[in-house]
């Protein structure tokens, strides 16, 4: 039986593809973040069609983390993360749960080498996608990336001066994530996390009814059953150990509409509301879209601590 022949990969306007087989073209877009993306179905596919799976910033889940990190508050947010883990030069960093690298790299361009940085994730298609986008910013030689589970990282103890971690302890066992954060971080060493608030409630720039606003002020409750996603964020950090708490609930505003991120938001709102209220929805969303007015917030908490010293002997 022939060999088959090597995938073709490339780029073109920004959207990355990688060809195999022959017959008819077959277009495979990504999904939004699973791991394993169309990988295990290809080989039977590449049998009949030409199959071309395709990437990059621009596409599924890439693209609404690549639009999250583009938003003002959002990195104000990361910044203020960052003042407070108040890095020095030379500290080593490790970020867990870094997705498409799109806060690493930011930190990477401010940094430059001044800092050794890991970014560790556990889905194989983000790291991927995070290393070709740091690469094409010029900032690959400045991060180390690495496969982990937040559960379980393959770092040493007191491997790390800074860790943190952004919107990501909503989706492991927050417990052994916080656990494992501490392991990982030397004495006196600062670990800062951010997770979703969902214990507050996100705001639309739209004069809405009272019956309406119920609806579209409740957050996505998207958590997993061992997720940390509401104020317990601060006691849990305190209950691990970690000392010199600087807590700071914050605000993140979407302000591009049709963007893939402000879409994960508004899709939601519009399942919720009646035929009637959609009608108002639609009318006082473009009525501020018309002024220039069309935005929302939502909640995040986030924490930096520090791990203590070891007690002197």
């Amino acid at each position: 039986m022939p060999r088959a022949a090597a995938p073709k990969e490339g780029a073109r306007e920004g959207i990355s593809y990688q060809i195999e087989g022959s017959g008819p073209a077959l277009i495979l877009l990504p999904f939004f973040l699973a791991p394993s993306q169309w990988t295990p179905a290809i080989p039977r596919l590449a049998q009949h069609f030409t199959v071309v799976t395709t990437g990059g910033p621009y596409l599924g889940g890439v693209a609404s983390l690549e639009d999250r990190a583009r938003m003002p508050s959002y990195r104000a947010m990361f910044w203020s993360l960052i003042d407070a883990i108040a890095l020095q030069r030379g500290e080593t960093i490790l970020e867990i749960g870094c997705g498409a690298g799109s806060l690493v790299r930011l930190l990477a361009q401010r940094l430059g080498t001044a800092n050794p940085i890991t970014a560790a994730d556990v889905n194989p298609f983000l790291l991927r996608e995070a290393a070709q986008l740091a690469d094409a910013e010029g900032v690959a030689g400045a991060i180390q990336f690495r496969q982990a589970n937040a559960e379980a990282l393959p770092f040493e103890d007191n491997s790390y001066d800074c860790v943190y971690s952004v919107t990501v302890f909503e989706e492991c066992d927050a417990a052994r994530a916080i656990s494992e954060a501490m392991r990982v971080v030397r004495p006196g060493g600062r670990v800062g996390l951010v997770v979703r608030a969902l214990d507050m409630r996100q705001w639309w720039n739209l004069a809405l009814p009272e019956a309406i606003l119920r609806k579209v002020e409740a957050p996505p409750h998207s958590v997993a059953p061992s997720g940390v996603a509401d104020r317990s964020l601060y006691r849990r950090m305190r209950d691990a150990g970690f000392v010199d708490l600087v807590c700071f609930p914050s605000m993140v505003t979407l302000d591009r509409p049709g963007g893939p991120i402000w879409r994960n938001r508004e899709d939601h709102i519009l399942s919720l509301l009646t035929p009637d209220e959609l009608a108002v929805w639609h009318a006082e969303r473009d009525q501020a879209e018309a002024e220039g007015l069309l935005f929302m917030a939502h909640p995040l908490h986030c924490a930096v601590g520090t791990k203590p010293r070891a007690a002197a002997g």
